[in-house]
């Protein structure tokens, strides 16, 4: 069993607008315990190819960075998500 299968039955925390502190360490827990490869392409930041990779290493941190950014948007709630996403991005 791998480790997002082990995780299945774990709830990810989901951040309301409030106790940002308690949902930062419960997200970081959460997103180390997927592997480190996540937690390292997500603190280290990802550049996006300008074609789909079809290398190995390319194919697999395009892959890890999904993974990071589904996780981080399913851990916000909808009015979160909405203030997020209504700022211009510069």
């Amino acid at each position: 069993m791998n480790n997002q299968e082990s995780m299945g039955s774990i709830k990810q925390p989901i951040f309301d607008g409030s106790n940002f502190v308690y949902w930062k360490i419960r997200t970081t827990t959460y997103l180390h315990s997927l592997g480190m490869d996540v937690w390292e392409i997500l603190e280290g930041g990802y550049t996006f190819p300008t074609t789909i990779p079809i290398d190995t290493i390319g194919k697999k941190d395009y892959e890890t960075n999904a993974k990071g950014v589904t996780i981080l948007l399913r851990s916000l709630s909808k009015s979160e998500f909405a203030k997020i996403f209504s700022k211009r991005i510069t």
